[in-house]
């Protein structure tokens, strides 16, 4: 990902070379200096981090720098920072072979189809150091009539497991130097495994397929692995003692994914756009990755491209199968956390760095009690801050995951109300329209509620705070709070103060029947007078609110606005 050198256009692409080369870059080669001071301490490294934060990038440019190859590729560095760190640095350029693999696209929706797309994966890459087919140097007997047979997409279930080490070993008696080794997103066929039902094979595979290359291979120089979870050591990693994990909680190599606040000054400075800095702090900020403040680089590559315009940029680029589910079988306490992360309360909870997903509920079905939050952390909705006290609590980085959240993770804890319910809710409120809002409601009703669970004002009330979700991002929604001398139903202070949003106070009644309903009309309207309910909008500096009769009979809904009420 990066802007164009004019910052007219985005790209999407991951070559180091290509950005480096016609696209503006920021300069994140210092890793490389981090990676040869650390490699010999930690000849595995394994790097968390959400979608979107520079990891295939990353990967590349280790890749373009140690690469042995036939051409100089040193010119793509002498400009940068690394170049400026010294000979130790930089006579490791171009020294070694390197095997690479991405695993970002090998999914599938059955074990074997996943298997199919690793498979080629594999041969490609065996296929790309055609030098080991002439070589005299390798075991011809039998190393290299297996290579071919993985080259050639031939191989057994066994040898494909063994693969990695396999062509490890071959390199390195090729070369005489040992190789280094780059798998990218290597959870990704994990996470299809589990959304599709074959989770416990795939993990199967890679164990071996791992353990066999990192586990006591003197064959390699060292291994950089990246994904979004890091993997149980019941699972994938199981044995590897001598794995380094750097996931979002490591204060090590921090600054290497997504931008620093200095880096954003910088970007910012040479599009001509210094005074944007505040509202990209508010929009993109927040994470936090060890001690170090992190800005998505997604977005603000986005913002800037875009012409400065902010936007939820983000959006769809996680993947959510196993937070879907995990949203399902949530707690009611859970559920409450979910909803009070949207008024920046922190969620303190023990969070697991490692991902089992076979672990990931309890006995009882529901969520464990950490799980949907490690996940969320892992996936870039939540990340660490500090509150008042001090303590180290989980909450929403900025304004444009609050946006994301609010549709991608808010509207599935009550079931999916369908992506239009936020907009008419919202459209209703600002032109006083009484009947979209009824409208609204008996949609939903419909489709939604059975009639057997129809017995209660609690029932009706939990219905309303189901489609509420929808409107989180612009409304802080307060249910059954203490307000004026009682205790409301409902209320809806805007988040913005700015009026283009009118506060609302909702009074839930329940008739009988048909003709009992203006009765409950007068009587909801007839408590909010006397107890001033709409007092804690107009303390909180609201100034327009509008005060609703909410009436459920059976399976319908009767909406009046107080104004037409008393006309």
């Amino acid at each position: 990902m990066a802007l164009t050198k004019d910052g007219k256009g985005f790209s999407t692409d991951s070559s180091f070379v290509n950005v480096v080369s016609k696209c503006y870059y920021v300069d994140k080669t210092l890793f490389i200096k981090d990676l040869i001071d650390d490699y010999p301490k930690h000849p595995a490294m394994l790097f968390t981090r959400p979608r979107r934060f520079g990891k295939s990038l990353n990967i590349s440019m280790i890749k373009t720098f140690f690469e042995k190859t036939k051409r100089d590729t040193s010119v793509y560095f002498k400009d940068l920072d690394i170049w400026k760190c010294g000979n130790k640095y930089a006579s490791e350029q171009g020294k070694y072979p390197i095997i690479y693999f991405d695993f970002k696209e090998c999914e599938s929706d059955t074990f074997e189809g996943a298997m199919k797309v690793i498979k080629d994966t594999l041969a490609v890459e065996f296929a790309r150091h055609k030098e080991l087919r002439r070589s005299r140097r390798v075991d011809r007997a039998h190393d290299l009539k297996i290579y071919k047979k993985i080259a050639e997409m031939n191989a057994d279930a066994d040898e494909l497991k063994k693969s990695l080490s396999l062509l490890s070993r071959m390199l390195y008696v090729h070369h005489g130097v040992k190789p280094i080794i780059l798998i990218d997103e290597y959870d990704a066929p994990v996470q299809a495994g589990y959304e599709h039902g074959y989770y416990s094979k795939v993990i199967g595979f890679f164990k071996d397929f791992l353990s066999a290359a990192l586990k006591g291979n003197d064959n390699i120089e060292f291994a950089i692995i990246t994904g979004v979870t890091r993997a149980a050591k019941a699972g994938i990693f199981s044995g590897l003692n001598n794995l380094a994990v750097y996931s979002v909680q490591t204060e090590e190599y921090s600054r290497y994914f997504g931008f620093t606040k200095d880096e954003i000054k910088k970007i910012l400075d040479d599009f001509g756009a210094p005074e944007k800095f505040d509202e990209v702090c508010e929009w993109y900020d927040g994470y936090r990755f060890g001690n170090t403040d992190i800005f998505n680089p997604w977005s603000v590559l986005n913002y800037v491209a875009n012409n400065f315009k902010s936007d939820a940029y983000w959006v769809g680029t996680s993947g959510n199968s196993i937070i879907r589910d995990l949203l399902k079988s949530s707690s009611d306490a859970d559920r409450k956390k979910l909803n009070e992360l949207m008024d920046d309360v922190p969620i303190h909870v023990k969070i697991r760095e490692e991902t089992s997903y076979g672990d990931l509920y309890n006995e009882t079905g529901e969520g464990s009690k950490s799980g949907i939050y490690s996940v969320m952390l892992a996936a870039g909705y939540l990340t660490y801050a500090y509150d008042e006290e001090g303590a180290r609590g989980l909450v929403i980085p900025n304004k444009e995951i609050k946006e994301i959240y609010a549709d991608e993770i808010l509207s599935r804890l009550w079931g999916n109300t369908g992506p239009d319910v936020g907009d008419e809710i919202r459209r209703a409120f600002t032109e006083g329209n009484a009947k979209l809002f009824e409208e609204t409601l008996q949609e939903y009703l419909d489709v939604s509620v059975s009639p057997l669970d129809l017995t209660r004002e609690d029932t009706y009330h939990a219905f309303v705070d189901g489609l509420n979700i929808s409107v989180t991002a612009d409304y802080k929604v307060r249910s059954e709070e203490e307000a004026g001398l009682g205790r409301l139903d409902i209320s809806y202070e805007p988040r913005n103060l700015s009026g283009r949003y009118p506060g609302v106070v909702l009074e839930i009644e329940v008739a009988a029947g048909e003709k009992d309903v203006d009765a409950e009309v007068r009587e909801a309207f007839r408590q909010m007078d006397d107890m001033h309910y709409s007092a804690k909008l107009k303390d909180a500096g609201v100034k327009q609110i509008d005060e609703y009769a909410v009436v459920f009979f059976g399976k319908k809904v009767r909406v009046v606005k107080k104004e037409e009420c008393d006309a």
